[in-house]
């Protein structure tokens, strides 16, 4: 039971957990206060006066020596002694060494009376009798017997005081106790305000925003380094990561004329009638193999513009529909010939805040993958729609699905599922189509997600920020069709 609650402890908020702690020290530095303020205030009232009742004991002690053997004068100032300390509550009392009471004042109680003299060796003793408290002092003489003059008072009213003092601390203490919490969590906000500020920058952060860094206040305390530190690593990962994409765009730039080159040369040889058939089954195979490199090399190019491109990109007013049923009917044959039915849903206008040449390629990606992996008999559906200040646009097949272990790789690049999937499709995949369309998606400010499961289909759903005309560009109207680009 104990861990369960550090567990749940732990699972909070850092600014829960801290205003807890707060509180928590706040309480019990306060409960020791409060002791030690009673400790040491009932130490200082009785030592108080102890010092007071000493000090009237003497007095006494020098008047009786003075006054030498006479009992009438004795009394008579031991009495003026108690009617000038009446006020206060005390009471007096002179006895002989052997316990013999000789005067004791109208309010000396009858427990101080019956006490037995005790450490008659010191001189000065204060003791303690039930609720009286009394300092003693012994008066030697030359001649007659020893008195022991006793001057006392009742510790109730020193209980008292003491406890008032308890009360007012305690009530002082139960008011630090209430509003404690709710300055602990405000001081923990903004003791955690910087920490949120970084939070949210970094969720931010990602491959096609390497350029963000965490905000640095000047404050020169932990979280200025925290964020000195992590804007360092994400500068030397930035630098590495454009090293990475800058080698690819240049290794693909220099493929593409070689391959070009190789695949001009195998097409005007394939256009030879006097080769025989097995040289023209061996071209054949050569140029497919070509074809597919020089694919490659164009997606890795592309991909290594798109995430860093070397111009901005020109986002204007999309219209999804318009774009969904152009791309759709580029691909109406392809459907027809592997025996699918290729619909498409987008009644309204979907405006969308994107590049249109990069949402047909995007959308011919994902239509390439719907076909290709849908076998004969099934459809692929196309759906294009608004929903508040959210554009969508949907690819969804009937085809033989995704194993819930490559989910969350398949917008990895060059990553292919299982081969099974591929098995009869009659195309080759350079394993970068996806790639391709999440980096679209997110250069635009949009997401892309995908759910499948196995023999019933996978949907694919494209979020980009809605457009408004009124404030954006809208894109040419273009009647061609753009260069189909499988994935």
């Amino acid at each position: 039971m104990h861990w369960r609650w550090i567990e749940r402890l732990r699972a909070t908020s850092l600014r829960t957990r801290l205003t807890l702690w707060n509180t928590a020290v706040v309480i019990l530095l306060t409960t020791l206060t409060l002791l030690t303020v009673r400790f040491a205030a009932r130490s200082a009232l009785y030592s108080h006066a102890d010092a007071e009742l000493r000090a009237a004991s003497r007095e006494i002690a020098l008047a009786i020596r003075e006054l030498g053997g006479e009992e009438m004068p004795l009394v008579a100032e031991l009495r003026r002694k108690a009617a000038s300390h009446e006020e206060r509550g005390w009471f007096l009392h002179l006895l002989t060494a052997d316990g013999t009471t000789v005067w004791k004042s109208d309010h000396c109680p009858s427990d101080v009376v019956n006490y037995p003299p005790v450490d008659l060796e010191k001189v000065e003793v204060v003791s303690q009798v039930g609720q009286y408290r009394y300092a003693r002092t012994r008066i030697d003489r030359h001649t007659g017997p020893t008195y022991l003059v006793r001057v006392g008072t009742y510790t109730t009213g020193l209980d008292e005081s003491l406890a008032d003092l308890i009360r007012l601390l305690t009530a002082m203490g139960l008011g630090l106790s209430v509003i404690t919490p709710f300055a602990a969590y405000w001081l923990a906000g903004r003791a955690t305000k910087p920490m949120g500020a970084m939070l949210r920058t970094a969720e931010r952060l990602s491959p096609n925003r390497l350029g963000d860094r965490l905000p640095v206040r000047g404050t020169r305390d932990e979280l200025d380094l925290l964020a000195r530190t992590i804007n360092g690593l994400l500068d030397s990962v930035a630098q590495h990561v454009d090293k990475q994409e800058q080698f690819v765009a240049d290794a693909a730039h220099e493929l593409r004329g070689p391959l070009a080159a190789l695949q001009s040369s195998m097409e005007v040889a394939l256009a030879r009638d006097d080769l025989p058939p097995d040289q023209q089954e061996t071209l054949s195979d050569m140029l497919e193999a070509a074809r597919h490199l020089s694919k490659v090399a164009n997606d890795m190019l592309l991909l290594a513009e798109s995430g860093h491109p070397t111009e901005p990109r020109h986002l204007l007013a999309v219209d999804l529909a318009t774009v969904a049923r152009q791309t759709v009917a580029m691909f109406t044959g392809v459907a027809e010939e592997r025996g699918l039915s290729l619909t498409i849903h987008a009644d309204g206008p979907a405006d969308a805040h994107a590049n249109p040449v990069d949402l047909r390629r995007l959308l011919s990606n994902l239509l390439d993958n719907a076909i290709r992996f849908t076998p004969a008999g099934g459809t692929v559906e196309v759906r294009a729609i608004t929903a508040g200040e959210t554009a969508i646009l949907s690819v969804t097949d009937s085809g033989v699905g995704i194993a819930p272990r490559d989910l969350e790789h398949v917008f990895d690049r060059f990553f292919k599922a299982d081969p099974a999937r591929t098995h009869g499709s009659g195309i080759r995949s350079g394993g970068l189509g996806l790639s391709i369309c999440r980096s679209i998606a997110e250069s635009s400010g949009g997401t892309i997600g995908i759910a499948s499961r196995v023999g019933k289909g996978t949907t694919v759903t494209v979020r980009l920020p809605a457009a408004h005309p009124l404030h954006l560009p809208a894109a040419p109207t273009e009647r061609s069709s753009p260069s189909h680009q499988p994935a």
